[in-house]
């Protein structure tokens, strides 16, 4: 059975899409092995070779897969060009299944209009050519320009299933669409496996992964998002404020990694920081080669915030106490509604000293953020891996 798992990267500097990967590939492997079938996968939207064979490897799993072409940033018309014409990519009619993550959150215009018609139109070959699609648990929105929601509608209702991670996608999709086949999971990244690494004793160990993106004001470097909060100043009074609490070791977790300077590269911002606080207290986490390594690092804390999603769900499903920082309403839609979680701050309504306040309360009460989170995580979210499971069997006609 050829599956293609689309939008998706296991590779991408970002950990939060790798993670997205990752953990779609285990799930389809306990999917695989329960059902003794044999899985082949391709990954579309990774390769910058034409057509290679690789490894994912998820712990002690080890997933072979095809990485085909990317789409890399064609305008839309040349790639529709280039998919009808191009023998390249007649594979794409090969496929039995799709299945499609969209990058975890880009299926919006708030990213900027271009990537969401990238992303729809590979959604409507998949549409053209007849083979069924499914969309994996995403963020469905915002819109806020009327065309591109249309738009966004008019493809939603014509893929054959259309799963949302959280309660405010899912709202969207039974207020705005006629499709049925819809189904509110949770962010997949909750289901990654990892190792916990263990830190030294006699510290309180806390985590802070610091957005390039924010810290540069989005794309447009003009307070893209909307923030309310100076974010620049916001992080600087979080980490005086654990500098003030005696045994605090702060470390900055970078999320989105790689060796250049660019405006989303976490490790360059939090580098320079580290090297202009020049405290024994301040530590950089490594250079992460895997979400799975960021993961297993992020589990050993004792407590985490931050603003990359991925990263604040990577302490939540490795149980440890976490103030999720929003700028979008992913969060909101997944922390507060979904998993009736209200330790988050929303960085588009409140102002640096609420949040920072808010981080302060939530680092004093981290016991009984433990003890919510581990309920969360045997409750909704092991139920939600279930019916993920049985969208997927469904789609893929297993029974």
């Amino acid at each position: 059975m050829k599956i293609a798992l689309l939008w998706t990267n296991p590779y991408c500097d970002n950990r939060g899409v790798g993670a997205l990967t990752y953990s779609l590939l285990y799930i389809l492997h306990e999917i695989s092995k329960e059902n003794n079938l044999s899985f082949e996968y391709f990954i579309i939207g990774t390769a910058s070779k034409p057509f290679n064979k690789d490894t994912v490897k998820i712990m002690d799993l080890e997933v072979p897969v095809t990485n085909v072409r990317r789409f890399g940033s064609t305008g839309c018309k040349e790639l529709i060009k280039k998919i009808v014409f191009n023998k390249q990519y007649r594979l794409y009619s090969q496929f039995d299944y799709v299945l499609d993550i969209g990058l975890g959150d880009s299926y919006t215009d708030i990213y900027g209009i271009d990537r969401f018609k990238m992303i729809n139109t590979t959604r409507q070959l998949f549409i053209n050519k007849n083979i069924k699609q499914l969309l994996s648990p995403q963020t469905i929105g915002p819109f806020n320009n009327l065309r591109i929601k249309q738009e966004a509608i008019k493809t939603i209702n014509k893929c054959a299933v259309v799963l949302a991670r959280d309660k405010q996608s899912y709202d969207f999709l039974t207020e705005n669409t006629a499709q049925k086949n819809i189904g509110e999971i949770i962010d997949m990244a909750f289901y990654m496996p990892y190792c916990k690494k263990g830190f030294s004793k006699g510290f309180v160990h806390v985590g802070l992964n610091i957005s390039a993106l924010l810290w540069h004001g989005g794309y447009t470097k003009d307070n893209q998002f909307g923030l309310v909060v100076d974010y620049k100043i916001l992080i600087r009074n979080i980490i005086d404020y654990f500098l003030s609490v005696p045994n605090v070791k702060i470390h900055l977790v970078p999320h989105v990694v790689s060796s250049g300077y660019h405006d989303e590269n976490d490790y360059a911002v939090s580098y320079h920081l580290v090297e202009s606080y020049n405290d024994e207290r301040i530590v950089l986490s490594p250079l992460f080669l895997t979400p799975v390594l960021a993961k297993n690092y992020i589990a050993g804390l004792d407590f985490f915030a931050g603003a990359r999603m991925h990263a604040t769900i990577a302490a939540f499903s490795s149980g440890v106490p976490v103030y999720p920082m929003a700028y979008s309403r992913k969060f909101n839609g997944l922390f507060m509604d979904t998993l009736d979680y209200p330790y988050m701050g929303d960085m588009k309504v409140q102002t640096n000293d609420e949040i920072l306040s808010g981080i302060k309360d939530a680092f004093e009460k981290k016991d009984e953020l433990k003890a919510i989170i581990q309920n969360r995580m045997n409750g909704i979210v092991a139920e939600r891996k279930k019916l993920l499971k049985k969208h997927l069997v469904d789609f893929l006609k297993l029974k």
